[in-house]
């Protein structure tokens, strides 16, 4: 599993590392430019030296005189020698014998085959008398100057552990610091997650205190807060729901329990006429609380299909229309003829139905009902003396009625709720509105 932890310091002490070997090197690399450059420098002060002491004489001969010379150096670890431009040598360190030098500068490994440092310097000899003259066919000469560079790799070497060493140390101390630093930077995070761990469904009400809380970490807290929120009232709804169930259903039940009791002891034929009345308005709940979720859940397939609106209201309002004139209700209906949807024929007749069916039931007594349609749409108007702007957002509801001690044992309230559900399914838009305090107008959205 990926660890946030794991990964910072993965990255901060590889980056450190990288960032330590990279000062280390570059710390290292312009030490031995300098070291070595005085190295040279020595060597070429030795050659000027040397340069210095070398003349010719009256007949053009070369030579070098280190008689007055103290440099006891040439004669164990340290080198020179002096050539013509034919390749004769003119003068050599007593450390040489009979071995020569390579002639170039830089690295070059010695007659005793140690490695070593070397410098070259080419001049034209002066004379040895200041009153001599000047020969104009002297020739250009090589002095070459060599030293053991032991000394200075030694040095080097002692740098580079050094620096080894004091990178190591610094290394481990910046991962201790690395360590308890992220440490303390994670904890608010760890904080978060300890809470979270916390969190059941009996302490949904739980929320996460955002203030003094990183920038980095407050939207993630504000977002589990809203989780929080949503999954809470998904609960308290679901609780609602089962209470609900079981209050729709406890009467229903003392009923058929009644009266079995009542035909056990007197057999009669309306007691089983009762019951089937009572055991088909169960039926009915369960079947509205299937139908619901498997719209929800997405178990309902939906196809499309040319759907003549006018058809399908007159269906649909072919058994309402005793109960409408029973209620005195006043309906009027205006769908256009060539009013057609591409949807599934259904799931929009369970959509109509339950908006017909619930307008006529909830209309006042003696009131209006009425019905427009087109191509993009479908309303449904019906006069109310019992609703209010309140109560728009619990029409949707599942179970909900504006009558709490819930006497109307006809209706499950679970009608507009599968009229939502599947103009969900449909792609289609249900929404509900008061116009004044006297209508509620619904509209069906999404035709074409």
């Amino acid at each position: 599993m990926t660890s946030i932890r794991r990964h910072l310091l993965k990255s901060l002490l590889v980056s450190l590392a990288l960032l330590f070997g990279g000062a280390g090197a570059a710390v290292f690399f312009r030490t031995r430019a300098v070291l070595t450059r005085e190295f040279d420098a020595a060597l070429r002060a030795k050659a000027a030296v040397l340069t210095a002491d070398t003349e010719y004489d009256e007949d053009g001969k070369i030579e070098l005189d280190v008689k007055g010379l103290v440099m006891p150096e040439f004669e164990r670890d340290e080198y020179y020698q002096l050539w013509v431009p034919d390749g004769q040598t003119v003068a050599r360190s007593p450390s040489l014998g009979f071995d020569d030098l390579p002639q170039r500068e830089g690295d070059v490994v010695l007659p005793n085959g140690r490695p070593g440092r070397a410098i070259a310097v080419r001049f034209v000899p002066l004379p040895a008398e200041d009153d001599q003259p000047v020969l104009p066919d002297v020739p250009e000469v090589t002095l070459i100057v060599t030293r053991d560079r032991l000394p200075l790799d030694r040095t080097l070497a002692g740098i580079g552990a050094g620096l080894l060493f004091v990178g190591a140390v610094a290394l481990a101390a910046t991962a201790l610091v690395v360590t308890g630093a992220v440490r303390r930077g994670l904890a608010p995070l760890d904080a978060v997650g300890q809470q979270a761990a916390r969190i059941n469904a009996a302490s949904l009400q739980t929320r996460f205190a955002t203030d003094g809380m990183p920038a980095e970490l407050r939207p993630i807290a504000e977002r589990l807060n809203d989780l929080l929120a949503r999954l809470d009232e998904a609960f308290q709804r679901e609780r609602r729901v089962t209470a609900d169930i079981a209050h729709e259903l406890r009467t229903p039940i003392a009923e058929l329990r009644a009266l079995a009791e009542v035909g056990v002891k007197w057999p009669d034929e309306a007691s089983y006429h009762d019951a089937l009345q009572i055991a088909q308005r169960m039926e009915l709940l369960v079947t509205g609380l299937l139908a619901l979720a498997r719209h929800e859940a997405g178990h309902e397939p939906a196809i499309r299909e040319s759907v003549s609106l006018r058809a399908l209201v007159d269906e649909v309002w072919q058994p309402l229309a005793d109960r409408a004139r029973g209620r005195q209700l006043d309906v009027a209906f205006e769908v256009a003829a060539d009013a057609n949807w591409q949807t599934d024929p259904t799931l929009l007749r369970l959509i109509v139905g339950n908006l017909l069916s619930n307008a006529v039931e909830y209309a006042s007594e003696g009131g209006r009902v009425r019905v427009t349609a087109s191509d993009s749409r479908l309303v449904v108007w019906n006069s109310t003396s019992q609703l209010t702007c309140e109560d728009l957002p619990h029409l949707f509801e599942r179970f909900w009625r504006k009558d709490a001690s819930r006497t109307d044992a006809g209706h499950s309230g679970l009608g507009l709720v599968l009229a939502k559900s599947a103009a969900a399914a449909l792609g289609l838009e249900l929404t509900a509105e008061m116009p004044d305090d006297a209508t509620l107008r619904v509209t069906l959205r999404g035709g074409s």
